[in-house]
């Protein structure tokens, strides 16, 4: 069974009907966050005898419903999952198997800490920004003066704002790091901009160059 709803709703689905989840099936949610949802259902999950995988699918799109819906969405896209320990070998490979069957071509094997702590970094944290920058007062001026770098950096302003409410508040304190961390960096630039510290601005923007080459190989 895959689970395909918000955090509190997948929690109550499971709460609601464990007694109907067959003995060895396996339940997946596909929630974004997973330290609060993996709390709560593998204590169900090993009283009911069934085997509970926390999912995350890294695909997605800006808008939602399902006329938006899209053949190739997984296409080239990681899966992540977050099962429990005691999980064998070859309940994991066909898992494996099942999710690149469906177009993903990755599948990283996390634990709940660790994904909502690399998840604040990767997913929550930009549509933070993107929502923060398009409440600039040029951006209702930006037509005729936008390319690649205004669509790169909006685009994800245009959320679910209960969905995305409930993953950030469920991840509030690694979501704070991240920020305040992007925070403290940004006023780096700040100053050395508005001191007219051309050396410091260049460090800052060579030290972004090197550690966007170094990542991505």
């Amino acid at each position: 069974m895959i689970l395909s709803l918000y955090p509190g709703a997948t929690i109550e689905y499971v709460k609601a009907h464990q007694g109907y989840l067959k003995k060895g099936a396996f339940v997946i949610d596909c929630c974004g966050v997973k330290e609060a949802v993996c709390a709560e259902i593998q204590p169900i999950a090993a009283e009911q005898g069934f085997a509970y995988v926390g999912g995350h699918p890294m695909a997605g799109i800006e808008f939602s419903g399902f006329k938006y819906s899209q053949n190739d969405l997984f296409k080239h896209a990681s899966m992540i999952l977050t099962p429990q320990t005691d999980m064998s070998i070859q309940d994991m490979d066909l898992l494996k198997k099942l999710w690149l069957s469906l177009g993903f071509n990755h599948v990283q094997i996390s634990t709940p800490t660790e994904h909502d702590r690399m998840i604040a970094f990767t997913s929550q944290l930009p549509h933070v920004l993107s929502s923060a920058y398009i409440k600039s007062s040029s951006s209702f001026k930006h037509k005729g003066y936008s390319a690649g770098s205004y669509k790169d950096l909006s685009r994800v302003a245009k959320l679910n704002e209960s969905m995305w409410t409930e993953l950030f508040m469920l991840n509030r304190d690694n979501l704070v790091e991240e920020i305040d961390g992007v925070i403290d960096r940004l006023l780096q630039y700040r100053d050395a901009i508005k001191k007219g510290n051309e050396k410091k601005l260049w460090d800052l923007l060579h030290e972004g160059t090197e550690r966007k080459t170094l990542i991505d190989g």
